[in-house]
């Protein structure tokens, strides 16, 4: 093993006493990985909803035309 495996396994076998010994610890570190989860999943919704992103605007609007174009063949049926 490199010595960056064994820095690692030091820091993780550090992070799990602590874990082990306080459990405000353990809990901190739960809510800091929800709480990037959520940041990680709030930047795709902001990307994927974003009003300037044109391909969003391009597939809404391809599907308003197709929406518009089947009320238009109904109404004249």
């Amino acid at each position: 093993m490199s010595s960056i495996s064994y820095g690692l396994l030091l820091v993780f076998g550090i992070v799990v006493y602590i874990m082990v010994i306080d459990q405000n610890v353990a809990d901190y570190l739960l809510l800091v990985f929800k709480m990037t989860k959520l940041n990680i999943k709030r930047f795709f919704w902001m990307i994927r909803f974003h009003p300037n992103n044109f391909i969003t605007t391009w597939i809404q609007n391809r599907k308003y035309d197709k929406m518009a174009e089947d009320l238009h063949k109904e109404m004249n049926s």
